[in-house]
């Protein structure tokens, strides 16, 4: 359910925590902490947070996208807890249709480590779908067309219109319509 300034307003208690000072305190949370079950809920609240289009403007002040960002860029570097890359790609799609957001996934080459990501996690629906979802929204924005260009994903998304899985091939399919 998405939210208005009044019922944010409602929602929060007398002298209790504005909802852009929360958001702030989770991704330093995220930072100072090692323990990967603390990591692993504060990507999964911020991820949950990014759904709402109300939170978008806090998360941004926050730079929750910059956190799910890095996450999804080390996972291509190296081994990171699936979770963590799960909540990151799912936290980027809920909120890549933010235009600001958008601009900063194309301006890091986020297009290109999308696709990346799709190749090391083929196997992995959840992964799967939502950075199929992330490169659906960005590509609504017409400074991604060039991402038409690229044979390396039209490629995958063949091989992805073959899968087991009926959400990634309707996924797939629907991509490759808006690319062609």
């Amino acid at each position: 359910m998405f939210s208005t300034q009044e019922r944010l307003k409602r929602r929060t208690p007398n002298g209790g925590i504005n909802r852009k000072t929360y958001l702030c305190l989770l991704v330093d949370e995220y930072y100072e902490t090692s323990n990967l079950e603390a990591q692993q809920q504060v990507t999964a609240n911020l991820a949950n947070f990014a759904y709402d289009p109300i939170n978008w403007k806090f998360l941004r002040e926050a730079k929750a996208h910059e956190l799910f960002y890095e996450i999804v860029q080390q996972s291509l570097q190296g081994v990171v807890d699936r979770l963590l890359v799960l909540h990151a790609i799912v936290g980027l799609a809920n909120i890549a249709l933010d235009s600001v957001i958008a601009e900063y996934i194309e301006r890091s080459n986020g297009l290109s480590q999308l696709r990346t990501l799709l190749e090391k996690y083929q196997t992995d629906c959840e992964i799967v779908c939502n950075t199929l979802t992330c490169y659906s929204f960005l590509l609504n924005d017409t400074r991604t067309l060039l991402a038409k260009e690229d044979k390396c994903l039209l490629r995958l998304l063949e091989h992805f219109k073959q899968s087991e899985s009926k959400r990634i091939v309707n996924l797939a399919t629907i991509l490759a319509e808006d690319l062609s």
